[in-house]
């Protein structure tokens, strides 16, 4: 490399998120996309006889159940994951941290409503596959299913928020910051695999890849700091 070309400085980059997080968190927008669904356009569903309730209330039950589930192995997952020590106190940090465990509390208040629900109108939830059933948190009790109906209702539409601040976030992170933190939470592909495997040292990645261009053109004198300069510019954008 040309002395008198200038190399940008690297970012420090943040955590990397492993693929069970990546996994796990996309599984979860899957799931509370088709209990939002179910759980919001079912009485127009079924006014329009486009599908039985019957039919609606077992996915939104069934999702819930599945969301709780992930929700526990998330939070578990984030509890064992080694985590880097702050160096100071970041209030961005902080809300973000605040807002995560936020939105873990709100998911699971809402799944173990929906199973008080269910069994405080006598109802059993099967266990798919298995011929079992999850426990009755507690017997039949009209009273209990109107209590708890709405506050499932107003939990909803205050998860609703704090997952409308959560997307808001990651999107200013993205488009105004303009950091990897949205692309750190992308699902990783083979050919992201495969491009990292051919540079072993990440950081240097462009300026290897422009030292192979130059041997194979023969490039050599003056012309080799424009073409690194050129690929310099590359690597910083």
């Amino acid at each position: 490399m040309n002395p008198g070309v200038a190399r940008p400085l690297a970012p420090v980059a943040a955590p990397a998120y492993t693929r069970a997080q990546i996994a796990l968190h996309w599984l979860s927008v899957s799931l509370m996309a088709l209990l939002a669904l179910s759980g919001e356009i079912r009485h127009l569903l079924v006014n329009h006889t486009a599908i039985p309730m019957r039919w609606v209330m077992i996915l939104h039950i069934g999702c819930g159940m599945a969301l709780l589930l992930v929700t526990l192995a998330r939070a578990l997952v984030r509890m064992t994951r080694r985590r880097a020590a702050a160096a100071g106190f970041c209030m961005q940090d902080a809300c973000a941290h605040a807002v995560h465990l936020s939105i873990y509390a709100f998911i699971l208040a809402e799944c173990l409503l929906g199973w008080i629900i269910v069994n405080a109108k006598g109802f059993a939830i099967p266990l798919p596959l298995t011929g079992l059933e999850f426990p009755r948190l507690v017997a039949a009790d009209p009273t209990l299913v109107i209590t708890a109906i709405w506050a499932h209702e107003v939990l909803a539409w205050m998860l609703y928020g704090l997952l409308a601040l959560h997307i808001g976030a990651a999107l200013w992170h993205h488009y105004v910051s303009r950091d990897d933190t949205l692309a750190r939470m992308r699902l990783r592909v083979r050919r992201e695999r495969q491009s990292s495997d051919s540079d072993p040292d990440p950081g240097s990645g462009a300026n290897s890849g422009a030292d192979r261009r130059r041997r194979a053109l023969g490039e050599t004198g003056p012309s080799r700091s424009v073409v690194t300069s050129f690929f310099n510019r590359r690597a910083f954008f």
